[in-house]
Formats: structure tokens, C-alpha cells, sequence
């Protein structure tokens, strides 16, 4: 599998723990080191690990400590994809503004994950820096899965839907 390439801010927040430690910190003022490794139920070890990996990029600071507890806040704000439920409104039909090849396509397949109660999830990307290295993993899937998938150079997803079918 080919390693996907981006900015260090990006590929370190791509680490699922990472992330997580980071989405702790943006809902919270300041939180304990006991305090993330509760909340997140990992070990301190893998904890001061990827805080440190955070902790060098500026995303993250230990801003105070008081007798053994260290306490952290976020030092920078990070755009991150929101992952929300569509709505059926997501299938109807595409707007005239903008029409698009792969608009039209999409819809039937939309339409029927709908109307066969499945399950739509969409992760809104745009102005997120994880366009590329979503563009990257979307080719690396279709590459490894045998599907065309021919993305023009320049073309940076805004969103991705995804469909789950009914169980």
C-alpha cells in the first residue's frame, strides 16, 4: 500500500488518536493528561506519544501544571471535516446552476440507497485541509479495488457521501 503524502498538519491529525485527542481539546477549555487518557481510554504511553507528535506541531500545549497533572489546551484551530446524516433532500434531483456528469450519475444510486432505507452519511470537506489526502485515498481505494476512477488533476472533493445499506 503506497503512503499518502500531505502536510504534517494534515497526516498527523489523519491518525485516528490524534484526531481524537485533538476533538477533546476543541470541546473542551483545558483538559488533564488523566482526563484525556479517561476519556479516550487509551494507555499514557500511547497518550504522551501522540501529544508530543501534537505538542510539535502547535496544535496542542501543556499550558499549565499543577503538582503531577499537566494540563492541555488547543494552541491552533484546525478546520476538521464535519461527518453529518443526509437528509433525502440529498436525492433529489441536481440543480440547473451547476449540473455535472458525475451529479446525474449519482443521483439513481442515491435515490435507491433512500428509498431501500439505507443509511447516508456525508463529510463535508471544503476549506478542510484533508481535501488531498481524501482525493488520495479515494484513488488508492479505486486502484486497489480494480474501479476507473479518472480525477482530473486539480480536482479537490468538497464532500463525500457515503452509503450503507440496510441491515
Amino acid at each position: 500500500m503506497a503512503r499518502v503524502r500531505a502536510d504534517p498538519v494534515t497526516t498527523a491529525l489523519a491518525h485516528p488518536t490524534r484526531r481524537a485527542i485533538y476533538l477533546a481539546l476543541s470541546h473542551q477549555e483545558e483538559l488533564s493528561t488523566v482526563q484525556i487518557e479517561t476519556q479516550l481510554e487509551i494507555d499514557r504511553y500511547n497518550l504522551y506519544h501522540h501529544m508530543k507528535k501534537l505538542a510539535s506541531l502547535d496544535l496542542i500545549e501543556n499550558h499549565r501544571d499543577v503538582g503531577r497533572a499537566r494540563w492541555w489546551r488547543r494552541a491552533a484551530t484546525v478546520p476538521l471535516p464535519e461527518l453529518l446524516h443526509a437528509s433525502p433532500a440529498l436525492a433529489a434531483p441536481p440543480s440547473p446552476q451547476q449540473p455535472s456528469q458525475s451529479t446525474f450519475e449519482s443521483q439513481p444510486v442515491l435515490q435507491a440507497a433512500v428509498d431501500q432505507g439505507g443509511e447516508i452519511r456525508v463529510i463535508h470537506l471544503e476549506g478542510s485541509r484533508d481535501q488531498v489526502g481524501a482525493k488520495k485515498m479515494l484513488e488508492m481505494l479505486a486502484q486497489q479495488h480494480g474501479i476507473p476512477l479518472d480525477m482530473p488533476w486539480n480536482f479537490l472533493p468538497e464532500s463525500i457521501v457515503l452509503i450503507a445499506k440496510k441491515r
